[in-house]
């Protein structure tokens, strides 16, 4: 994955730059949270092990690009923190995930119990938070028209996902099926970006052409995502096993002769990593990640159609979809060493 480390890194420090303030002020909530239960101390101390600066960043470069001020967004992107990381606790509980991108998750540290409790504490910290919108001079009705956008935006995630619990193994899915489901899972992000438009006053055309880019940026990470699992071989087979087949896949099993192949695979009882090498070979010849890489292209290209309707050019939206787009050589380079 050495070729895709660069990029990542500068993109990594343009989002702790621009994200840092909404981070801190999340991170600030819990940890200032008072109480005697030593485990729940630990638990929200835990939560901010790993930061996230993507969202407030986010939040700020679509305030900016409608000609708002970015500092305004802090108090909502620390909101967006914490709700996302209630529905990340939730996500990783169901799929069964201990262990995500090299770190123990909150689920798989301490339990089932905790980590749902952890979740709600969260949310109504998350929510809380906003009131915050109000002392810093954010009128009463966009504090309406954030939380409408929250609530009828966001919801779509939930669909997306409980449309995915039901595909496990599931490879009679259509690849337009799958993206539909994507592209739900895709509304946090247009929740984000109507957000920034909202914050900055924008006018409606540019809150819905934000939402657009969101939407698209949302399904371009996921579908990172999903040629990313085809190559961390650990992660392949958690998908196999208890989470919905990669789009990969099933790009690649609507030729009949790999289909039988990747049955044969992703049946069997003990599975293991050199089973999901074949795998990941299998459905690369039959450019099942080709096919993937090209869909998140065409994406690019239909995001920075509309990054030009925008008052103002943000370049680090640029960056961000520029960022997202794989190629050939980032996943051939992991697939020809093994």
């Amino acid at each position: 994955m050495k070729n895709l480390e660069e990029p990542m890194v500068k993109v990594q420090r343009m989002l702790e730059n621009d994200g840092a303030k909404g981070w801190n002020m999340a991170k600030e909530v819990l940890l200032k949270q008072e109480t005697d239960n030593p485990k729940l101390k630990e638990a929200l101390a835990y939560l901010t092990l790993i930061p996230d600066y993507f969202r407030p960043a986010i939040v700020s470069y679509c305030c900016e690009a409608v000609g708002g001020d970015p500092e305004i967004t802090v108090p909502t992107g620390a909101s967006l923190v914490l709700l996302a990381k209630a529905i990340g606790i939730h996500d990783d509980i169901i799929d069964k995930t201990k262990k995500r991108d090299g770190h123990v998750t909150t689920f798989g540290k301490f339990g089932k119990d905790v980590a749902l409790v952890l979740s709600d504490v969260l949310l109504f910290k998350g929510f809380t938070l906003l009131r915050k919108n109000l002392e810093i001079g954010i009128p009463s009705y966009t504090m309406v028209k954030i939380l409408e956008t929250i609530d009828h935006v966001w919801f779509e995630q939930c669909e997306g996902a409980i449309s995915e619990f039901e595909l496990q193994k599931n490879l009679d899915l259509s690849p337009e099926e799958y993206l539909a489901i994507i592209g739900k899972k895709a509304s946090e992000l247009e929740a984000i970006t109507r957000i920034g438009g909202i914050l900055g006053r924008g006018s409606q055309s540019e809150i819905d052409t934000l939402g657009k880019i969101g939407r698209i940026l949302g399904m371009m990470s996921l579908l990172r995502d999903e040629i990313i699992d085809m190559l961390e071989f650990n992660v392949l087979k958690h998908r196999v096993m208890c989470e919905s087949l990669p789009l990969p896949v099933i790009y690649a099993v609507q030729k009949a002769d790999v289909r039988s192949e990747v049955i044969s695979l992703t049946s069997k009882r003990n599975l293991t990593i050199k089973d999901m090498q074949k795998l990941s070979k299998i459905v690369d010849k039959a450019e099942g990640i080709k096919q993937t890489a090209y869909e998140i292209i065409r994406k690019a290209n239909q995001a920075k159609r509309y990054l030009k309707l925008l008052k103002l050019e943000v370049a680090e939206l640029k960056t961000l979809i520029d960022y997202h787009v794989i190629y050939p050589a980032d996943w051939k380079l992991v697939l020809d060493s093994m």
